[in-house]
C-alpha cells in the first residue's frame, strides 16, 4: 500500500548531473554510491533522512514519486531545470568589490562559499578589484537524474525521537538512547554533545518535531557523563609506577647477564 499524507518515512536518495551524456554525482545517502563515484567523505554520515510526507519541503517530482510508492520501492526520476531548481540565470552573478568582502572578513578566492546580505553564493571569479558571486544554486540549469528509495514508515514514538535526533544531532545510532513509558520519552544522550554548537536551538528544533509527529505529553532530555574517580585516577597511577618498578628490574636483569664474562 503506497505511503499516504502525514506519514513518516525513511529513505535513501541519489541525486546526479545529466551533462554531455554523463552522470556527474551531486548528492547521496548511500556510502556504496559515493565509493563507486570516487566522492566519498569520511567524516559523512551516510544513513537514509527521514521525511513527513506532505509536510517536508521536497522537490515536486520527488513528491509526487513518493505518493505512489511502497515501502521497500526504488524509482527514478528524471527532472528538467523547470521542474527542479529553475534555469540559470545570468542576473544572480553579482560583482561586488574586493575591498568590501575583506572588511567583511571574507577571502576573496574562487570556490569560496560567501554570505552577503542574507543570500548565500559562491564565488566564481576574482579580479584585482571585483569578486563575481554566483547566486544561482548549484543544480540551477541542471537536468537530474533522482533515484529514490522507500527504506521504512516509523509507526512507533520510539522510532520518531530517534529519527528526529539523528537528523538534528552528529551522533552514531547506538548511542542514542529512547524510552516512551506512560506518555513520558526518555532520551539518553553521550557527553559530546556539550560541544555541539547552537545546542539550545538544536534541542528546540528536536522538541518541537516530537510535539508534531508524535503523542508523547513530556520529553525527558539527559546526558550520559561519566566521572573518573580519584581512587581510580590513584589505582592507575599505582598500576603504572608497578609496570614501571618491573621493566626497570628486568632491564638491571639483562644488563647483568650482558656483563658476566663468556665461558
Amino acid at each position: 500500500m503506497p505511503v499516504k499524507e502525514g506519514d513518516v518515512v525513511e529513505l535513501h536518495y541519489t541525486i546526479k548531473m545529466l551533462e554531455d551524456g554523463k552522470e556527474i554525482l551531486y548528492e547521496t545517502t548511500k556510502a556504496d554510491v559515493a565509493k563507486e563515484h570516487n566522492a566519498f567523505d569520511p567524516n559523512k554520515r551516510y544513513t537514509p533522512i527521514f521525511i513527513v510526507v506532505g509536510k517536508s519541503k521536497l522537490l515536486d517530482p520527488i513528491e509526487k514519486a513518493i505518493r505512489e510508492m511502497d515501502v521497500g520501492e526504488k524509482k527514478e526520476i528524471i527532472a528538467k531545470p523547470e521542474e527542479a531548481f529553475g534555469p540559470y540565470r545570468k542576473d544572480l552573478v553579482v560583482t561586488v568589490p574586493v575591498k568590501a568582502l575583506r572588511r567583511s572578513g571574507i577571502r576573496p578566492r574562487v570556490g569560496e562559499e560567501v554570505e552577503v546580505e542574507g543570500r548565500r553564493g559562491v564565488i566564481k571569479k576574482v579580479t584585482e578589484r571585483f569578486a563575481y558571486i554566483d547566486f544561482n544554486h548549484p543544480l540551477a540549469g541542471k537536468t537530474l537524474k533522482i533515484e529514490v528509495e522507500i527504506v521504512r514508515k516509523l509507526e512507533k514514538d520510539e522510532d520518531k525521537i530517534k529519527a528526529i535526533v539523528l537528523r538534528y544531532l552528529p551522533l552514531k545510532e547506538d548511542a542514542v538512547q529512547v524510552k516512551v513509558e506512560d506518555g513520558v520519552a526518555t532520551v539518553e544522550l553521550p557527553a559530546s554533545v556539550i560541544v555541539v554548537r547552537d545546542l539550545e536551538s538544536i534541542l528546540q528544533s528536536i522538541l518541537s518535531n516530537v510535539y508534531e509527529l508524535t503523542s508523547v505529553k513530556e520529553l525527558v532530555l539527559t546526558i550520559r557523563m561519566p566521572l573518573k574517580r580519584e581512587e581510580e585516577e590513584g589505582k592507575g597511577e599505582e598500576e603504572t609506577e608497578e609496570e614501571a618498578g618491573k621493566q626497570e628490574e628486568e632491564e638491571q636483569e639483562e644488563a647483568g647477564e650482558e656483563a658476566k664474562p663468556s665461558q
